[in-house]
């Protein structure tokens, strides 16, 4: 068995999933069950959308959500069961999902919550990313306004805050030894502290679903640990909109050598290979990609 891992908003692209859905009967009934419950156009905006319309947050989350729901589920047809599952960010829902923490259509609606409140209840700010300097240095020289938002692994951080703050941390970290800070294009500073108004009504929404403890192990990114509980399962969500993503803790927490990352692309391989101690990681964003990693018979 596997750690299943998922990532988060940025991943998506037009087109993911297009051939699980073509091709899987289990991971069809997923992308059918996310349709009905979006009221239709959902699938259209994913398999024939264009990438613009797919990075407005209101949409990719949703998305996000099914497309690695359906192949979580696929994998686990084919017999790739998880040992343990991780998401950064977003990709903590379908995690949670996968462990029997939360149903899908419930997860799919207070991801479409979740989603139109970062974008209308969202304060100015930004944010960006630091290359070539490590974390702590970083939280050294970050001014007032200005806080780590992901810890993705040696020699990539994010941090996140307001205008003024971001342009004073970009000087800082340069003469901190930064290599380079790269401003990201999203539409304001989230994991900070700026987002607390909207985890607080996210919080809200999440009080009324129903969480059970997790079937199989999940680590958060939002604690870097394992997750005892439903009830914890929840905190943590709704924490997570103002809270750092502790990748580089989360995969340090990971059980096994071996991991799939299950969803559009490889971002997360790719940080795993800066992480010493990582698990290897293996991409299944197509069904060719299930093939490789399928036991012999």
């Amino acid at each position: 068995m596997s750690v299943f891992l998922f990532p988060g908003q940025g991943s998506q692209r037009p087109g993911m999933g297009a051939d699980f859905f073509a091709s899987s009967t289990v991971a069809r009934a997923v992308f059918e069950e996310a349709e009905t419950l979006y009221g239709g156009g959902l699938l259209n905006a994913i398999f024939r959308g264009d990438g613009e319309l797919l990075n407005h947050t209101a949409l990719a989350q949703p998305a996000l959500l099914t497309v690695e729901v359906a192949m979580a589920r696929h994998l686990i047809g084919a017999g790739i069961r998880p040992s343990a599952c991780a998401g950064h960010s977003l990709g903590e829902i379908p995690a949670l999902v996968l462990a029997g923490v939360c149903a899908f259509s419930d997860a799919f609606q207070f991801t479409r919550e979740r989603a139109r409140l970062m974008s209308e209840h969202v304060p100015a700010g930004g944010m960006a990313a630091v290359l070539g300097l490590d974390a702590e240095a970083i939280e050294r020289a970050l001014p007032c306004g200005v806080q780590v938002a992901n810890y993705n692994g040696p020699g990539q951080t994010i941090i996140s805050g307001n205008e003024a703050g971001l342009n004073a941390a970009a000087e800082a970290l340069k003469a901190a030894g930064a290599k380079r800070v790269v401003p990201l294009k999203v539409s304001g500073p989230f994991h900070s502290e700026y987002m607390r108004g909207a985890a607080q009504h996210f919080s809200a929404v999440l009080a009324d679903v129903p969480f059970s403890n997790p079937e199989v192990t999940v680590v958060s990114s939002v604690s870097g640990q394992v997750i005892g509980s439903g009830e914890e399962a929840r905190t943590l969500l709704g924490q997570q909109l103002f809270s750092p993503v502790r990748w580089t803790q989360a995969v340090a927490a990971l059980p096994g050598v071996s991991a799939i990352e299950v969803g559009p692309g490889n971002v997360l391989k790719g940080l795993c290979k800066r992480i010493d101690g990582a698990p290897e990681v293996a991409t299944t964003d197509t069904l060719d990609g299930v093939l490789a990693i399928l036991p012999p018979l």
